[in-house]
């Protein structure tokens, strides 16, 4: 197989690599088909043949993820030195490996006997509850630190976000609980991918709204599952996936329905093999043994709808899914946005994927590569309903963001808004307009004293640190900014030398400490500040005319702040 990395995948590797000498948590957002476990894995072949004495773990939480991992990482790096610790893979658990792929569940049983991590790389990592609370991620992280406070947490995840809680970075989360990754280092999204050819485009219909019977569901975070199977195994509901099947999706040969419970999963499986079509279900509850022979009958074409559990929405790729029915409501968009990508990675014989919603999805969340995020700021008194994020036209039916007031395919016109009482259960088109990005904040600050030093982590990394102090208030802020000549970051310090002083960038450390005088001369009067997380960096060297800004940076946030240079590990 062709493990050639592509240029968003090296794009990555190089923003990892980057904030690696500087930041201890990194954050990587990757739509699901970016191929992440190939960048990690490709991320630890250089380590290794960069500092060969160093200990890196892979975590995952679930059998396939591992297996995955270990497969993937093999097939870049035949050589690699690997020790899988999970139960559920292996009876032999393997930890004294430079490299070692193994699962929570395994590895907290064994905090006292590990050898201490360098790099540890938590795939899902939207699974990590904040720092604050106790649970086994956590727990096991904290014995880590404890070991090797300089080591270096690095999280995947398709979905920096979760369900009660917000994203999963920075401060925009759910007050009291707090993140540990700091800010988003890379992100590439489905569009992105989309618009490069490596995944494939959808189509998708949703039934008309079915919040009347969703209505009495109750919600702990997302729907009881007990509540949520009895309305969604309704006959009426069995038979709207049947029905919308034969109706829409009778030219698609490898289809994968989402359910509530096992029992959902069985109803929905014998609907669909009462009219002859072949259909199986897998679950958890499932040996392994025979799910993995079910989902080797549907890549073979042998079985053409299957219907499952939980199962497949993390760590499954079958590139032949050409259609989605969703039967299972969430109030979670990770999972909504985790079903969407089950079907979106290219195949020969397919041009597109075809998603039935069936369960409200589209409506609550809007569009899987930029979901609606709520961050919880407070309770939600009784009763109280959240406000519907898309509408459709009465005359198109097309689907838009509930603001707009002038519907851009057929020009009809609200003067108030239109409830429509969505009796039947028919489908229309959906379409949705992208909601804005948030735009961090810029401000152009006057530089009050600067130096320029050359420096050197313990592990003999060399750079070259600028620090810059201006005023922001009544206080003296600083920023800083590293330069590295030497080794795999080498062309982020000749960048941001051409950014700053108008010559050739030099060819290694020592020449850039023999030319520390022409960065003396080049610190300009002014620099243009861009908001990164709870910090600051230079944007621009050389902005247009400096100017107050509009807010004071807070205090506590920035004063004084000095990334660590010392005991870095590499």
């Amino acid at each position: 197989m062709d493990y050639t990395l592509r240029p968003y995948q090296e794009e990555c590797l190089n923003a990892i690599w980057g904030a690696l000498p500087i930041d201890k948590h990194i954050l990587v957002q990757g739509a699901t088909g970016m191929g992440k476990t190939i960048c990690f894995s490709e991320l630890i072949k250089r380590l290794l043949s960069e500092w060969p004495y160093i200990k890196i773990a892979i975590l995952a939480h679930r059998r396939e993820l591992i297996t995955q991992a270990k497969d993937k990482l093999v097939g870049v790096w035949p050589l690699a030195p690997i020790g899988v610790a999970c139960a559920s893979v292996s009876n032999k658990v393997e930890h004294n490996e430079p490299v070692t792929i193994g699962s929570i569940q395994t590895l907290i049983n064994r905090v006292e006997i590990q050898q201490p991590f360098d790099i540890i790389i938590i795939d899902e990592a939207h699974r990590l509850q904040p720092i604050n609370h106790e649970s086994q991620y956590t727990k096991w992280l904290k014995a880590m630190k404890k070991y090797n406070p300089e080591v270096r947490v690095i999280g995947f995840t398709a979905t920096p976000f979760r369900l009660g809680h917000g994203y999963i970075y920075g401060k925009v989360c759910r007050p009291g609980s707090d993140n540990l990754f700091e800010h988003l280092h890379y992100r590439v999204g489905l569009k992105d991918l989309q618009s490069q050819g490596f995944l494939c485009e959808f189509r998708a219909k949703q039934i008309k709204d079915i919040s009347r019977d969703l209505k009495g569901v109750k919600k702990s975070g997302d729907y009881n599952l007990g509540d949520l199977s009895e309305v969604m195994s309704r006959k009426e509901h069995i038979s709207s996936a049947v029905t919308a099947f034969q109706e829409h999706a009778q030219d698609r040969r490898h289809v994968v329905v989402f359910c509530t419970v096992i029992a959902h999963a069985e109803a929905v499986r014998d609907a669909f093999r009462d009219i002859g079509i072949p259909t199986d279900c897998v679950h958890s509850k499932m040996h392994t043994g025979k799910r993995d022979m079910i989902l080797k009958m549907f890549d073979d074409g042998q079985i053409r709808i299957i219907c499952n559990v939980g199962v497949l929405t993390e760590g499954w790729d079958s590139p032949a899914v050409d259609c989605i029915i969703m039967c299972r409501p969430t109030k979670a968009p990770a999972l909504f946005v985790q079903m969407t990508g089950r079907g979106l990675r290219p195949h020969p014989e397919k041009t597109d994927v075809l998603i039935l919603d069936l369960a409200n999805n589209f409506r609550e969340h809007g569009d899987p590569d930029n979901p609606s995020i709520i961050i919880p700021q407070r309770e939600q008194t009784q009763g109280e309903q959240a406000e519907p994020q898309l509408k459709a036209c009465p005359n198109c039916l097309e689907l838009m963001d509930r603001e707009i007031l002038e519907c851009p395919v057929c020009g009809h016109v609200w003067e108030v808004e239109i409830v429509d009482n969505n009796e039947k259960p028919e489908l229309e088109d959906v379409k949705f307009t992208p909601k804005k990005e948030h735009e961090p904040e810029t401000m152009i600050v006057d530089v009050k004293d600067f130096s320029v030093t050359p420096t050197r982590s313990k592990a003999g990394n060399d750079m070259i640190k600028i620090e810059l102090e201006y005023s922001s208030g009544l206080y003296s802020q600083r920023v800083y900014e590293f330069m590295l000549f030497e080794g795999k970051a080498a062309h982020f310090g000749k960048k941001k030398w051409a950014e700053l002083v108008d010559t050739e960038p030099p060819e290694s450390h020592a020449e850039a400490v023999q030319r520390i005088g022409e960065i003396n001369m080049s610190i300009p009067e002014c620099v243009e500040l861009i908001e990164d997380g709870r910090w600051w960096r230079i944007h621009d060297w050389f902005p247009d005319a400096p100017v107050e800004p509009e807010d004071p940076v807070e205090q506590s946030l920035i004063d004084d702040y000095e990334p660590e240079t010392e005991d870095l590990p590499f």
